[in-house]
């Protein structure tokens, strides 16, 4: 085959210059058994006859009027699942064929090649399956290449077969002992790692006004009354409702971290909680908080697309994003980079808005390094809960957090 500009053209016209040596190669054989006469020559032109004949209805034969069909029996796989593909290949005319190269067009996110040789003869019906392991992602299967020839080699046919499926593999989840976190007062030091809202439906009495007060809490009956400004004084309650903070920047730990934030939705739902969902990547994304089957299917498709593209650092996003603060809830940050500005940024804003807990998330065997051991000490001090976190104590994650 011919590179560079004349590639293309000469593969255009490969066809019709084979099918031209063909006919040159049948009347040479022709032509010799005529003139030589005999046994052997004639014996060569009749052998070489039905090679021929085949290579030359072969040339119009068209394997682009195959229809293809790929099966598959769930659209919805786990990170490092097997998935049985079976592809069938149909055909109106049933002509035979001596071998059909059939490769599946995997996307880069799907590694290594799906090809199968196959004799199909003159079957109008053609099947093929195979098995590959997929990881997390959403991955695009858009078709297949068949590929055949003719005896001789003369003659070669190429189509594409466009089949379009989109196979959604979600992270895999890891068991988390649940427990809702709780504040608690050390050394006189009140912990913000919950929220604590008024609950404006339950009045417990009356105090007097104070600046910052809405007007709506006016006590008009007491004012009157006592003839002082008074405020209506509502139960307080404590919230459990949790927004989780994925860091999207590039790492070698990312799945992990995707993996536990997928696991750790799985928990905080399953036992009846509210979460929300925030990814600080190329695109920003929040999922509002919410309870029940559906969040979790939200958030499992949203983790399942993401990708580590992150490109801003996660301390100036969580400075500058305000959409991450229209709802007052803990906010457990997941990370694979704990740094001095990530610290000094959770302090300077999210201890003011809210509780947080940062999850430093590690693979199996991957200590903290000096760096990180230094910002977690700093995060103790200004009581921030810092956890860094393996693949293998992921079980435990909820139940060893204190809140400082």
């Amino acid at each position: 085959m011919m590179k560079g500009k004349y590639g293309p053209f000469y593969r255009r016209i490969r066809p019709f210059l084979m099918v031209a040596f063909l006919l040159i190669l049948l009347s040479l054989s022709y032509t010799y058994a005529m003139f030589q006469g005999g046994f052997v020559s004639w014996f060569l032109f009749f052998s070489f006859l039905p090679f021929a004949i085949y290579s030359l209805l072969f040339f119009g034969y068209r394997i682009q009027t195959f229809q293809a069909e790929r099966m598959i029996r769930s659209q919805v796989y786990h990170d490092g699942d097997n998935v049985n593909v079976t592809i069938v290949i149909k055909r109106v005319i049933p002509f035979p064929l001596i071998f059909l190269i059939v490769e599946e067009l995997l996307p880069d996110s799907l590694e290594g090649k799906q090809k199968k040789l196959l004799f199909p003869g003159m079957k109008r019906k053609i099947k093929v399956s195979y098995n590959m392991k997929v990881p997390r992602g959403e991955h695009v299967l858009t078709g297949f290449r068949i590929a055949t020839g003719d005896i001789l080699g003369f003659i070669e046919k190429e189509a594409f077969l466009p089949v379009r499926q989109t196979i959604l593999v979600y992270p895999r989840f890891e068991d988390i002992l649940y427990r809702p976190l709780e504040s608690r007062y050390e050394h006189g030091n009140a912990a913000k790692a919950l929220q604590f809202q008024k609950d404006t439906s339950l009045v417990a009495g009356v105090r007097q006004y104070q600046p910052g007060d809405r007007f709506s809490w006016i006590d008009w009956k007491a004012t009157a009354r006592t003839n002082q400004m008074m405020a209506k004084e509502f139960e307080i309650r404590q919230t459990h409702d949790l927004i989780i903070v994925l860091d999207q920047s590039h790492s070698e730990h990312f799945e992990e971290a995707v993996k536990f934030s997928a696991s750790l939705t799985k928990a905080i739902l399953q036992y009846g909680g509210q979460v929300g969902f925030f990814s600080a990547g190329k695109e920003r994304t929040l999922i509002p908080i919410r309870a029940g089957e559906l969040q979790l299917q939200k958030i499992l498709i949203h983790l399942a697309k993401i990708k580590a593209d992150g490109e801003v650092h996660l301390a100036k996003v969580l400075v500058e994003d305000v959409t991450l603060y229209a709802q007052p809830a803990t906010k457990i940050i997941v990370t694979s980079f704990l740094d001095r500005k990530l610290i000094e940024a959770v302090s300077a804003e999210l201890q003011r808005k809210g509780g947080v807990i940062i999850f430093n998330v590690k693979k199996d065997h991957t200590p903290a390094t000096n760096e990180e051991l230094q910002c977690k000490l700093m995060a103790d001090q200004r009581g921030i809960t810092v956890k860094t976190l393996q693949e293998n104590q992921f079980r435990t994650a909820l139940s060893e957090v204190k809140q400082a």
